[in-house]
């Protein structure tokens, strides 16, 4: 037999439930691989790639509130190395116009696994890019190319809606972005 006070709870348990309309979601399991396949886990850090360079692309450094948007997309060395660059050119009082345009996404590599990992060769477009110093000077390179590859490598992150964070960036020679 129910006493009282458990009918009354199971009561109000079923009458709350009904009035907000939904169920506690299942928690999803941590231990299963995140991406089902190759195609899916190069499409996820491509879109991540494409996240953060939108928002490299929106940052003004004489705002250091609009570097939080690239700091969010990358994580380690990466993270590292946004903070440390982004913050000498807020310093430096320099300014940046132009947008890049990625031209060209090719996954290399891709590990399913947990956590899963990411490589691609990704070509940047900084064509339009200038940056220039407080007096006006161009702080870029006569030799720096208007396109570029860069070998990217992307963690798994529960902190992006993408489910990557880039980890590392380095310049590299790729025939593909030519």
């Amino acid at each position: 037999m129910i006493s009282r006070v458990t009918a009354a709870v199971f009561a109000l348990a079923v009458v709350l439930g009904m009035t907000t309309g939904c169920q506690p979601e299942p928690t999803p399991s941590p231990s299963g691989p995140v991406f089902a396949n190759e195609q899916e886990a190069f499409a996820a850090a491509e879109e991540t790639y494409r996240a953060y360079v939108d928002a490299l692309n929106q940052v003004d450094l004489s705002d250091p509130e609009t570097f939080e948007a690239v700091y969010a997309w990358t994580t380690g060395e990466a993270n590292a190395n946004e903070r440390k660059t982004l913050t000498q050119m807020h310093a430096d009082h320099w300014q940046v116009s132009g947008t890049t345009v990625i031209s060209g996404f090719h996954g290399k590599t891709a590990e399913l696994g947990n956590p899963a990992a990411v490589e691609a060769i990704v070509c940047s477009d900084v064509t339009e890019v200038s940056v220039v110093d407080k007096d006006g000077q161009s702080m870029v390179s006569d030799e720096r190319p208007d396109i570029y590859a860069l070998s990217v490598k992307f963690v798994e992150s529960e902190a992006t809606a993408t489910g990557f964070a880039i980890a590392a960036s380095n310049a590299v020679e790729d025939k593909s972005c030519t």
